[in-house]
């Protein structure tokens, strides 16, 4: 897939939060912490979002910080469709705990000893999983051309007699099926 987009993006580490804060003061207290990222950002060394904008709400449990919230997110995808590149915007709803102290038989997910959480990893398995969703790039796509493979969004397929086409089209495991139609004509 050729990428039309600038190599000039932000690090991930704007995904890791402090919240030490929140681990001194004890279980039942939460925050309400904006992440609005406008611009091109680094979720992982093969994974790229162009904006991320949304409100999360952190929440001190027994177990660690439960962080919950709804991100809206701009993803550079190819349309399934047509394959160009078009900016893919979806909404990720987040729930999870991060454990505190690190349990990796409660979660693989936990708050680090300077007290940090790292959302790039959930933000990967949950971007990954919209990707596997069939998208286009717009209602109206028309797609690729079964017999030319031109985009029909931007060329309109010419119709054709050419019987030379038509041949060169025609899989030779089955010319002879071919003959027999003409032959009958």
């Amino acid at each position: 897939m050729a990428s039309s987009v600038s190599n000039h993006y932000l690090n991930k580490r704007l995904l890791k939060l402090n919240i030490g804060f929140l681990l001194s003061e004890g279980p039942g207290n939460s925050r309400e912490m904006p992440l609005n990222i406008p611009e091109r950002l680094q979720v992982d060394a093969d994974l790229y979002v162009e904006s991320v904008m949304g409100k999360l709400m952190l929440t001190r449990t027994k177990e660690g910080i439960l962080v919950q919230g709804l991100l809206h997110v701009a993803h550079i995808r190819e349309c399934d469709r047509c394959l160009d590149e078009f900016v893919h915007r979806f909404d990720v709803q987040m729930e999870e705990l991060f454990a505190h102290p690190a349990n990796p038989d409660m979660t693989v997910f936990a708050v680090d000893s300077t007290g940090d959480i790292d959302l790039a990893p959930l933000m990967r398995e949950e971007i990954l999983i919209e990707e596997s969703y069939r998208v286009i790039c717009r209602e109206d796509c028309r797609g690729l051309s079964a017999a030319t493979g031109v985009n029909l969004n931007r060329e309109t397929e010419q119709p054709t007699t050419d019987d030379a086409l038509d041949d060169a089209l025609i899989d030779p495991r089955l010319a002879i099926l071919k003959q027999l139609l003409d032959d009958k004509k």
